[in-house]
């Protein structure tokens, strides 16, 4: 291609051409902005559901914040208090207790809930829990998560219970030796051996979604309209 062409091409077409995929990408970032949307719309409607709850072992795939019932015992022998959980302004620790499930003797986690830090010394809180046959309430979850988790989950201590900063599952597993399955099952507050059980969905709901695909959008049709008027500024100019 002839230097002259290629200058022509690159002041003629290459504008445009920009544009047009600067508009398929803020198309592309404000639809998964709105289907982003529509999951934590599903999660909220899941966790406001007020139906009866299933027994767990007749759940194929459960569902987040799914209602369930689970028979079994739990394994207080090795609990997991986990740290810097904050409720009303406070500091203190999600309470984690294996649970033996029944019939399958699976090793499920159970967030008993949030109970505050003692004031004095590094003391932990009391958490004993009896070992009899129960069957509890509760809803399917998964353990409090951060996007960056500052150092290892659990410190290089002894005794029980420990510690755990932000642990995972496996984290879990191999600090209680616990062949531990999931879901994880936040205590409902109707059952008792729990603490504090003010649970919520997503701390940043559908909302955010939608402004930021109106933001991806806005942007699409703003280099859309600038197109359009330097398409219109070209043809009047070849008119003259």
């Amino acid at each position: 291609m002839p230097e002259a062409d290629f200058k022509q091409f690159v002041t003629t077409w290459l504008p445009p051409l920009a544009g047009v995929g600067l508009i398929a990408m803020f198309i592309s970032l404000a639809s998964w902005q709105l289907d982003r949307a529509a999951q934590k719309e599903a999660l909220v409607a899941l966790f406001s559901d007020s139906a009866a709850p299933q027994r767990l072992s007749e759940i194929a795939i459960p569902q987040l914040f799914q209602p369930v019932l689970v028979s079994g015992e739990y394994l207080p022998e090795r609990q997991v208090l986990i740290d810097n959980i904050i409720n009303n302004g406070r500091v203190g620790y999600n309470v984690i207790t294996p649970f033996k499930s029944e019939p399958a003797g699976e090793v499920l986690l159970v967030n008993r809930g949030w109970l505050a830090k003692e004031t004095a010394g590094d003391s932990l809180p009391p958490i004993a829990v009896d070992t009899g046959r129960r069957t509890i309430a509760a809803r399917v979850g998964r353990l409090p998560r951060v996007a960056v988790r500052p150092g290892a989950a659990f410190a290089e201590t002894e005794g029980w219970p420990r510690v755990a900063v932000y642990p995972r599952l496996e984290d879990v597993a191999s600090v209680t030796g616990f062949a531990i399955q999931p879901p994880v099952l936040l205590l409902s507050a109707a059952v008792d051996d729990g603490f504090v059980r003010d649970w919520q969905p997503a701390q940043q709901g559908p909302m955010k979604h939608y402004g930021y695909a109106f933001q991806w959008s806005a942007l699409a049709l703003t280099v859309l309209v600038v197109l359009l008027w330097q398409l219109g500024k070209r043809v009047r100019n070849e008119h003259r």
